[in-house]
């Protein structure tokens, strides 16, 4: 009988909250799955609510990449094809346009490699 409290009582611990214990993080991430190929991100335009937390899985469909948003400090290398994805996390600060763009030289047509996260205010409306 005792026992069968210890054991108990250890399966409890974790709700009592102790720490260490786990606990609820909050919203999961919407995720988005971007796509870079040929001097283009698809979709190119993203559209975020203001304070939305989102997570960008971004896998190539040719040669190895890189992905940067301007002004945020967001940088890392996107795996040639079959190799494997970049995951990026970002957050809807304040409303506006956030370009992002493949900052590794990737060919002729690298320079138009381009895209854009549009943060919408709270209160805007989804067109």
């Amino acid at each position: 009988m005792a026992a069968r409290l210890f054991i108990a009582a250890l399966l409890l611990l974790p709700l009592a909250g102790v720490p260490g214990a786990v606990r609820s993080q909050g919203p999961v991430p919407r995720v988005i799955e971007v796509t870079a190929e040929r001097f283009e991100f698809w979709p190119s335009e993203i559209a975020v609510a203001e304070g939305e937390e989102v997570e960008l899985r971004i896998s190539s469909d040719d040669t190895m990449h890189g992905f940067r948003i301007v002004g945020v400090g967001t940088n890392v290398l996107i795996p040639k094809r079959g190799k494997g994805s970049a995951v990026v996390r970002f957050t809807g600060g304040l409303p506006g346009r956030y370009t992002f763009e493949c900052n590794r030289m990737c060919g002729a047509g690298h320079n138009f490699m381009r895209g854009v996260l549009v943060v919408r205010s709270a209160g805007a409306r989804e067109p």
